[in-house]
C-alpha cells in the first residue's frame, strides 16, 4: 500500500467507525467508551507501542485528549465519538506494528530499560536524549516499513542508550564514591581512620578496574561502589571525632567496638546495620526491626486464635453441607460448591480489609481482581529505598499473597505530576522493582509470579492541584489476579 493511499483508507475507516459508533454506545456510555481507549492506550504502552508506533501512538493519545476536552466541556457525543473512532484507528495501527516492531526494537528497548535503572535520564540526560531520538527514528522506521533502516537505527540506540548507562554509573555511583574519598582525604582520614579509609579505597578500585574490564558488570562495580561511599563516609565521621582524642587509632577502636555490639543484635534479628551516618541512625533501624517484628509476632498470635474459631466454624458448615449434598442430585452438587466457593472467597477478601488499617492500606476488589493501595509506604524524595519501619506493613502484604498462592502479582508504581515527565516514569519504575525485589526475598514465591510496572504521572486518583491530593497519587498499588480458583 503506497503512503498517498493510507490517508485515504484510514479516513474511510475513520468514517466508517463514525456511522458505527451510535449502535455500540447503545451498549456503553459514552464516559466508558473514553475509559476504554485510555486503557487501551496504557496497556499499548505497556507493549512499548509508543516507541515501536510512535506516530500513530502520539496521534492516539492527541484524539483521547480531545475527546476528553470535549466531553468535559459538554460538546456533540457525536464529535467525541468522531475523535475517539480516530483514536481507536491510531491504536490499531499501531498494534499492528508490535510484532514486527517487538522484534526489530528488542535489544534497543531493554537497553532503554537498563539505562532507566541506572538513573541516566538524571545523571547523563543528554547522553539519554541522543538515545531516545535514535530509539524515536527507529520507531518511525518501522511505521514506514522500511525495516533495514529501523534494524540499523534501532542498534546505534541500543549503543547509545548502552553508553548513557554506564555514564549515569560513573557519574553516579563512581562519581559519589571519588568525592566522598576528596572529603576523607581533608579530614586526615588515611591517618585517623586508616583501616576503614584503606577498605574504602580498595572497593572504589575494584569498581573502577571492574568497569574497564568488563563494561556488562555494571551491577556488580555499582554494588562496589556504594559499599565504597558508605566506608568513606564512615572513615570521614571517625576522623573528625577523633580530633579529640590525642592517640592516633584511639577514637576509631572505640566506635568500630561500639558498632561491633550494635551488630551482634542486629544479627540475631537478621538485620545489617549500617554505620555510614553515625551510631543513632544505626540503633534507630535495629529499634525498628525489634519493633517490627513484635508488631508482626502480634499480629500473627491474634491472627492464629481468630483462625483456629474461624476453622471450627468452617469445619461445622463442611459438616453439615456435606450431609445436605448427599441428599442432593448432581445438579445441586456443582450449585452448592459454587456458592460455597463464592462465600470463601469473600470471606477471604474481608479477611484482608481487616488485616490493615486505614493508615496503612485501602483494599478495593475490580472484577477479578484485588488491589492493595499501600497508603503507608512512603518514600524519600527522589529515592526507591523501603525504609525498616515499612517492614511491617509489607509482612501483611506478604499474608494476603500467601492467602491466594495461584494468584499473579503485579507491583504497580505511581508518581504525582511534579517534575520531569520521564524522570517521574523512571522513578515509578525503580519503586515498584524495589517492593518487587523485596517480596522475592522474603517470600518463597516464583520470580516469575510477580512483575513490576511503573506509571509515572499518567494514572492519577485525586487531583495533583492540591498537596492532599499529589499525596493519594504517589502510591504502591499491589494487585493480585484472583480470577482462579
Amino acid at each position: 500500500m503506497s503512503r498517498t493511499t493510507r490517508p485515504l483508507l484510514g479516513a474511510a475507516l475513520v468514517s466508517l467507525g463514525v456511522l458505527l459508533a451510535p449502535a455500540a454506545a447503545s451498549a456503553q456510555s459514552i464516559e466508558a467508551q473514553v475509559d476504554s481507549v485510555s486503557a487501551r492506550l496504557n496497556a499499548a504502552r505497556s507493549d512499548h507501542l509508543h516507541l515501536i508506533a510512535p506516530r500513530h501512538f502520539q496521534r492516539a493519545i492527541e484524539r483521547l485528549s480531545e475527546a476528553r476536552q470535549r466531553l468535559e466541556a459538554g460538546g456533540s457525543i457525536n464529535a467525541i465519538r468522531e475523535r475517539l473512532a480516530e483514536a481507536r484507528q491510531e491504536l490499531s495501527r499501531a498494534e499492528e506494528l508490535r510484532e514486527v516492531g517487538a522484534v526489530l526494537l528488542k535489544r534497543a528497548i531493554a537497553a532503554r530499560e537498563e539505562a532507566l535503572r541506572a538513573n541516566a535520564t538524571e545523571f547523563a540526560p543528554e547522553a539519554y536524549q541522543r538515545a531516545s531520538a535514535e530509539l524515536l527514528r527507529a520507531g518511525r522506521e518501522v511505521e514506514d516499513g522500511d525495516q533495514n533502516d529501523a534494524r540499523d537505527r534501532a542498534e546505534e540506540a541500543r549503543r547509545r542508550f548502552r553508553e548513557a548507562q554506564l555514564l549515569a554509573i560513573e557519574r553516579n555511583l563512581l562519581g559519589r564514591a571519588r568525592e566522598l574519598r576528596e572529603r576523607a582525604r581533608e579530614r586526615d582520614a588515611r591517618d585517623r581512620s586508616p583501616r576503614l579509609y584503606a577498605r574504602a579505597d580498595s572497593l572504589l578500585r575494584s569498581a573502577e578496574s571492574l568497569l574497564r574490564q568488563d563494561p556488562s558488570s555494571q551491577s556488580r562495580a555499582a554494588s562496589l561502589a556504594e559499599s565504597a561511599a558508605a566506608e568513606f563516609r564512615h572513615a570521614t565521621r571517625i576522623s573528625a571525632q577523633a580530633d579529640t582524642f590525642d592517640r592516633d587509632g584511639g577514637i576509631e577502636d572505640l566506635v568500630l567496638r561500639a558498632e561491633s555490639q550494635i551488630r551482634r543484635v542486629a544479627s540475631a534479628l537478621d538485620f545489617e546495620p549500617e554505620f555510614a551516618d553515625g551510631l543513632e541512625p544505626a540503633t534507630d533501624d535495629v529499634l525498628a526491626a525489634v519493633r517490627s517484628l513484635q508488631d508482626e509476632r502480634a499480629g500473627l498470635q491474634e491472627r492464629v486464635l481468630a483462625l483456629r474459631g474461624e476453622v471450627d466454624t468452617a469445619q461445622a458448615r463442611l459438616d453439615s453441607l456435606r450431609q445436605r449434598l448427599a441428599r442432593l442430585g448432581e445438579s445441586q452438587e456443582q450449585v452448592a460448591a459454587e456458592l460455597r466457593e463464592r462465600r470463601r472467597r469473600e470471606a477471604r477478601l474481608e479477611d484482608v480489609r481487616t488485616l490493615f488499617s486505614s493508615e496503612e492500606a485501602e483494599v478495593l476488589t475490580r472484577g477479578d481482581e484485588l488491589v492493595l493501595r499501600l497508603i503507608g509506604l512512603q518514600f524519600a524524595s527522589g529515592s526507591s529505598e523501603i525504609r525498616p519501619e515499612h517492614f511491617s506493613l509489607l509482612t501483611k502484604v506478604r499474608s494476603v499473597i500467601r492467602e491466594f498462592p495461584d494468584a499473579p502479582v503485579t507491583i504497580q508504581g505511581h508518581t504525582d505530576s511534579r517534575g520531569n515527565d520521564e524522570l517521574n516514569q523512571s522513578l515509578s519504575v525503580r519503586r515498584a522493582i524495589a517492593v518487587r525485589e523485596y517480596l522475592l526475598a522474603n517470600t518463597t514465591m516464583s520470580a516469575d509470579r510477580i512483575d513490576a510496572e511503573g506509571y509515572g504521572e499518567s494514572q492519577p486518583i485525586a487531583s495533583n492541584d492540591t498537596q492532599e491530593g499529589r499525596s493519594m497519587n504517589r502510591r504502591i498499588d499491589i494487585v493480585l489476579d484472583i480470577s482462579g480458583p
